[in-house]
Formats: C-alpha cells, structure tokens, sequence
C-alpha cells in the first residue's frame, strides 16, 4: 500500500511541476505518442492488479494492518462522538449551587430580617445610616 500512496503522490508532484518551454518539449515529445503512453500505463495497472497473486503474504498483512486501522479509526471517532454528546446535553451543576455558603451582599434591598440576623458586630440599622434630611441652603444676604 505504501508504495501505491507513493506513485499517487510523485504523480500529483509531477503534475504539479511547471512544464518546460514548448521548444524543449517538441524534441522529446517525437520518441513518445499518447498510444504508447496509453500502453505503458495499462500494463502497470494490470502489474499492480496482479501483485497479490504473485506476494500472497504481502496482501495478507496489508489486509491485518488495514483492518487494525479500520477498528482503530472507529473507535476514535465514537469516543469523539460520545464527548460531543455529553458536552452538548444540559450541565449537572447549577451556576448558584455554592453561593449558600459564600457571604451575602448588604444592599438597601436586602430584607431586613437577613440585615438583622447577619453575624456582624455593627449595632447600627438601615435607618441609622440614612442621613437626616437638610434643605436647601438659605443664601445669605449682607
């Protein structure tokens, strides 16, 4: 197989390659017509098709070590595709699941039951720290 992998990339390789000027091109192109060119590759393929009858143990191991691969390839892919199933289904843990024990936020909507039973040394209330109300400034006059 490793060998058929290597004619198939020479060739894209070679196809791939720039092609000369047409001038250099028409020299070697009288020693070589498309009809010989034809020949030549049918009877490579035809040698090629014929290898297993001519090396049996080659194809054999070919054959385990394709199948080795074939299994090994199946089982990656299920084992990606169970990780993508489980990381698509909706998460076990909740976002909040730990904020019972984390400390609480004092905001002026805080209830105040919470306020009063939070362990704190503070004996000041919510009425205590608003300031007393002042109105306006009375401009002074002289």
């Amino acid at each position: 197989m490793r060998i058929f992998r290597t004619v198939v990339l020479l060739t894209g390789v070679a196809i791939l390659m720039p092609s000369p000027p047409n001038d250099a091109m028409q020299q070697d192109q009288a020693e070589f017509s498309a009809p010989g060119m034809i020949g030549s590759a049918t009877l490579a393929f035809s040698d090629a098709a014929s290898f297993c009858n001519r090396q049996p143990q080659v194809c054999e191991t070919a054959g385990y070590v394709a199948g080795k691969m074939q299994a090994k390839a199946k089982y990656s892919v299920r084992l990606i595709y169970e990780w993508a199933a489980e990381s698509s289904a909706e998460p076990q843990v909740s976002p909040f699941s730990d904020q019972a024990s984390a400390d609480p936020i004092r905001t002026g909507s805080v209830a105040l039951a919470k306020v009063k039973s939070a362990n704190g040394q503070s004996t000041l209330r919510i009425e205590d720290l608003i300031p007393a109300w002042r109105g306006p400034v009375q401009s002074k006059k002289s």
